[in-house]
């Protein structure tokens, strides 16, 4: 404790330890920042690190259920505005300096143009008022997903469900007869009840919203959340009742196995930790039920209790909330500028102790300093840093980046959107396991033309690669020529055929392709009028890599009869289908972020470009011979149908006249990773297309 002391400065420690501090709490919690931040780092070292967040959770509803069973207040007003206080004198101040300094950096080193500047924005506005998880959900966010990981405010997403939590669970204990003097024995045994029944409900939402395809409701979805924080409660209300908070549950049953059970129970949850995120319903269970047994088990002076209570255990447990706010911050603008790697981890660390150390003074001056700060400092201080929040996103914006203006800024790898329409990503792209709408109303990712309805529409289908040609469909627009329409699904080729053996792993992850696929040809072909076109793009090499023998020959078949149906239902409307052929490919690591880190700024030189950032080359010879197998598919099955005509784009990203193909030009990445366009990418396809559109045989663009 004492270099604890050192570091931050005697204002540290609070004036006075309640008799009910359990100072191994604060040991369980330095495990917990510890697993994130290292997850955070790399998250091959520890997989399973986001589950510290859990814990925290666990321990918040333990520690919140015990302070606020520790008061008795003369009214319910007193209770509440007094739990509150402590809340807000807790939380916001070193809150509010993070975003504050935050949003200012981050609008000084991104620039507005960039698809990420706004996003990442509004988190940290949402974020003021504890619901960036909300915000987060709405966009679609996808914790895990790599663009995430350049969004400086996406670790706010458990504060606000804790924030969440905090409204609710003093209400519950009011409801309950507790929290105002006069509360009698009954009163408990309700809370109890009450508990039992929110851990039930929100664990079985939790369970179902995951099983269910809506990975991203049961993450961040505080209803799908509630049941961790109750577990710390329940954890809480059996170890009252197996004496006190102050004897640490004294009468709890089995005291010759207590301690061997808490260091089996610490070892299973350090355990859970190395395991993936592909098993997190499972581990997240698991290691809130652990955290819970380990609360109602560790004693500070014995056994696994004391290693807890070490004093650098102590030092980290005690500034783990402002080690927590900045440690991801300082990691994602390291990325936006020199880069995060071998070379600048020890600055990287250096700066996360920095600012923690800065932090937790702030947090102790507001938490333990003079009690005449004003109460509406708080509410005036979160409403001024939300003004200063948005003004970046408004009147100032762009005013502030110190970057090189000229750089010609391309959108993310993987957002994409038509400007002034609704046609984009979120709307407009599935990942394969989430839920089929089937609604007929009016559709988002239809963008019409100056003429309205009374021009033709393009209409895209298909899988991921249909979704990376958004841009191409707004330059389409922009020509006056035609209305477009996208919609697209990871790994699912429209119209839909099988391409697995029995029994192949793909099928469970893929098993809402065929309604997908079934659910679009229905509604784009009520929407079809004569002169409409349906374009398929699907990765067809893709979906048949790895087939051999019978079952290649099988699912050859199968897509020939999926194409010449759907070529009938179309012919009958009076539209044509255009198959796109298979592309260049480059095997590359994901650039899956936004493509300005592939450019040179001061801030962020060429030695800290990625090696996604440099171009791959490969023989046009051999690439030709890699796509043939799929684009003789095609000619066969497209030659006898005569409403359905083949669009060959391979020559708009490796022209005939060049004997190697890459994945850059002219400074600017074609690809995103081996099979994926980027924004400049897919813009190459324009002239080619648009001649073939016109009724151009070999879809040459006219000279100039």
């Amino acid at each position: 404790m004492n270099s604890l002391v050192r570091l931050f400065g005697t204002g540290i420690l609070p004036p006075q330890r309640s008799r009910a501090y359990r100072p191994e709490i604060d040991g369980l919690r330095a495990v917990a920042v510890i697993a994130v931040l290292i997850n955070h780092l790399d998250p091959r070292r520890l997989p399973g690190g986001f589950l510290g967040v859990d814990i925290f959770f666990v321990i918040s509803g333990y520690v919140v259920t015990s302070s606020l069973l520790a008061r008795r207040d003369g009214s319910r007003w007193q209770f509440l505005r007094r739990f509150y206080g402590r809340r807000i004198r807790r939380l916001m101040p070193a809150l509010v300096v993070n975003i504050a300094v935050v949003s200012a950096l981050f609008s000084m080193l991104v620039s507005p143009l960039d698809d990420f500047f706004a996003p990442v924005m509004r988190t940290g506005l949402a974020a003021l008022f504890g619901v960036s998880n909300l915000y987060l959900l709405r966009q679609g966010s996808n914790y895990f997903a790599t663009d995430n990981h350049f969004n400086a405010f996406m670790h706010t997403w458990s504060l606000g469900v804790e924030e969440q939590f905090y409204l609710v669970w003093p209400a519950v204990l009011l409801l309950c007869g507790l929290g105002v003097a006069g509360a009698g024995s009954g009163a408990l045994r309700r809370l109890k009840l009450a508990s039992l029944l929110l851990l039930a409900l929100s664990l079985a939402l939790y369970v179902g919203l995951s099983l269910g395809g809506n990975a991203e409701r049961a993450f961040f979805l505080t209803t799908a959340r509630f049941w961790e924080l109750t577990a710390g409660c329940g954890a809480y209300l059996l170890h009252r009742g197996s004496g006190s908070a102050r004897d640490l549950g004294q009468k709890l049953a089995l005291p010759r196995w207590r301690q061997p059970l808490a260091l089996l129970a610490l070892v299973a949850l350090l355990g859970l930790l190395l395991l993936p995120e592909a098993w997190s319903l499972g581990t997240t269970v698991g290691i809130t039920a652990l955290t819970a047994l380990l609360l109602l088990l560790l004693q500070p002076a014995r056994g696994i209790g004391r290693w807890l209570c070490h004093p650098a255990c102590l030092a980290i447990g005690m500034v783990s909330y402002s080690l927590y706010l900045w440690h991801w911050p300082v990691i994602v603008l390291a990325r936006w500028t020199v880069g995060f790697n071998a070379v600048t981890l020890a600055p990287v660390l250096v700066l996360i102790t920095l600012c923690t150390a800065l932090s937790y003074r702030l947090e102790c001056l507001f938490r333990y300093g003079h009690p005449a700060i004003p109460g509406l400092l708080y509410p005036a201080t979160t409403v001024l840093v939300a003004v200063f929040n948005a003004g970046l996103q408004g009147p100032l914006l762009g005013r502030m980046f110190v970057g090189e203006r000229r750089h010609a800024v391309g959108t993310t790898a993987n957002m994409k959107r038509i400007g002034g329409t609704t046609v984009d990503t979120v709307h407009c792209f599935q990942e394969p396991t989430d839920p089929v709408v089937r609604g007929d109303g009016p559709d988002p990712c239809l963008a019409l033309g100056p003429k309205g309805k009374d021009l033709p529409t393009l209409f895209f289908l298909g899988d991921s690669h249909t979704h990376v040609l958004i841009p191409l469909g707004e330059k389409l627009l922009a020509s006056g020529r035609f209305n477009v329409f996208f919609m697209a699904r990871g790994g699912c080729p429209v119209p839909f055929f099988p391409r697995w053996a029995d029994g192949a792993p793909e099928q469970a992850r893929y098993r809402r392709c065929r309604p997908f696929a079934d659910n679009e040809e229905r509604r784009v072909l009520a929407r079809l009028r004569p002169g409409d076109r349906v374009l398929l793009v699907s990765n067809l090499a893709g979906h048949l890599e790895g087939i051999q023998g019978e079952t290649r020959l099988k699912a050859e078949a199968s897509y020939a009869a999926a194409l010449r149906r759907f070529d009938a239902e179309v012919r009958r409307r009076g539209a044509d289908v255009v198959v796109f052929g298979p592309l260049p490919t480059f095997p590359q690591l994901k650039i899956g972020g936004p493509l300005t880190l592939c450019q040179t700024e001061w801030f962020r030189p060429a030695w800290s470009l990625g090696s996604q950032c440099q171009p791959v080359l490969r023989p046009r010879r051999q690439e030709l011979a890699a796509i043939a197998p799929a684009q003789r598919l095609q000619e066969r099955t497209i030659r006898d149908l005569a409403g359905t005509r083949l669009f060959n784009p391979f020559d708009s990203i490796c022209p005939p006249t060049q004997a190697v193909c890459s994945s850059v030009r002219a400074g600017t990445p074609l690809y995103s990773d081996e099979t994926h366009l980027t924004n400049a990418g897919a813009l190459l396809l324009y002239p080619r297309l648009m001649a073939f559109l016109e009724g151009q045989a070999d879809g040459a663009p006219p000279p100039s």
